[in-house]
């Protein structure tokens, strides 16, 4: 197939960056990758999802231009955008949404004869552990007339936590983990692809730091942990957690402890890994919800919700208290109904963006120390109670 101008352009583009970026981030991150397979173009990557920077580990293995899906919350900048679309051809996903036009975006790039970056759980991990996807991910891959690459980022969530503040110094790693044609792809149903999926992508972090305990020095690898960890369980008291240099520490009870150079937790708190951490203030916040008798569950101060305008751009619609209860999640003076509430994430650390089932999309402000885990929590345990 011929190419045209533009995509020789976004390719060449694609290569020069390769070679210009991939050594510094080989060396930030210690990263080692597999040997680059041999499979003929157009086909599909697929990875686990543990940090902002992980498009790179992909580039590090495959060497033939990628186009990766990427969340419009890093598009909002607009010199970003024009290198990433326009330069690289990228493609934009809106999260918390059911976006058809990235469906057709990748069908036409595949079509062309190019290949797709896509790392399906849409977010990266807090806990170390590979996340849910959505379920018609199994259909689409039954359907492009594309292979299929698995690849496994191993080590990034200690070296860059999603919680966490800046880079640790530590090794990370990229393994290929299986390589399928697209006849095989097409031979499988979704429910069949989506297991393969769920077995080729799952990590946990903590697992593998048992068993091959690798260090991840830095002066502050405590900082931001209020970003993951919501509830003392201690105490139990509500947003009381904080982290200073090393120390995990909650401001209600006082309850101290370290945070190691292998990610335990050394001290004053029961749970000596943060991914049991927040699976018991998950529990915590899923029993308050089917008990309380107060129907208030969640609350943060002045906070800030933005909606786009005709031409896109984020204009402030509300302004004041941020609340979530069983019934409904309000800013201000806006309020929406959970149930009319389509998909709930997070960007970053602390950025809520949700849809509505009307169609509307809405994003809170970047509020340092809010923990928007809490909500999307909430959110989750409710959905699954419906």
């Amino acid at each position: 197939m011929k190419k045209s101008g533009n995509q020789r352009f976004q390719e060449g583009l694609y290569r020069v960056l390769r070679v210009l970026l991939l050594p510094a981030f080989t060396f930030l991150f210690k990263a080692k990758a597999d040997k680059s397979p041999v499979i003929q173009p157009p086909f599909m990557v697929v990875a686990n999802h543990v940090t902002d920077y992980d498009f790179f580990y992909p580039a590090k293995v495959i060497r033939q231009p990628l186009g990766f899906v990427v969340g419009e919350g890093l598009l909002q900048n607009r010199w970003l955008r024009k290198l990433l679309i326009d330069g690289l051809g990228c493609i934009s996903k809106r999260k918390a949404t059911k976006d058809i036009h990235t469906v057709s975006a990748i069908f036409r790039r595949l079509k062309n004869g190019r290949s797709v970056c896509l790392f399906v759980e849409g977010n990266t991990t807090f806990d170390g552990v590979t996340g849910p996807f959505s379920p018609a991910i199994g259909k689409l891959f039954g359907l492009v007339d594309a292979g299929l690459v698995t690849l496994r980022i191993e080590g990034g969530y200690f070296l860059k936590p999603r919680w966490g503040k800046g880079l640790r110094r530590g090794k990370t790693a990229c393994r290929i983990v299986n390589v399928y044609t697209k006849e095989e792809l097409k031979s499988k149903n979704a429910d069949e692809v989506n297991a393969i999926l769920k077995k080729d992508l799952f990590e946990d972090a903590y697992l593998r730091q048992e068993s091959m305990p690798v260090r991840y020095k830095s002066r502050r690898k405590a900082e931001g942990i209020e970003h993951a960890a919501y509830l003392c369980p201690v105490c139990e008291a509500q947003s009381s957690i904080y982290g200073k240099k090393n120390q995990v520490i909650c401001n209600e009870c006082g309850t101290e402890a370290e945070f190691t150079d292998f990610g335990f937790i050394e001290g004053g708190f029961p749970h000596k890994t943060l991914r049991e951490w927040l699976s018991w203030q998950r529990e915590q916040l899923k029993s308050k919800m089917a008990s309380a008798e107060n129907p208030l569950l969640l609350s943060d101060e002045r906070q800030t919700l933005f909606m786009p305008d005709e031409q896109g751009k984020m204009r402030t619609k509300a302004e004041g208290k941020m609340l979530m209860d069983r019934e409904t999640l309000s800013i201000g003076d806006f309020a929406v109904k959970i149930k009319d509430i389509a998909g709930l994430e997070i960007y970053r650390k602390n950025v809520i963006q949700f849809s509505t089932m009307d169609g509307q999309y809405c994003q809170t402000g970047k509020t340092a120390g809010l923990n928007a885990l809490k909500y999307r929590d909430l959110y989750e345990i409710i959905k699954a109670g419906d």
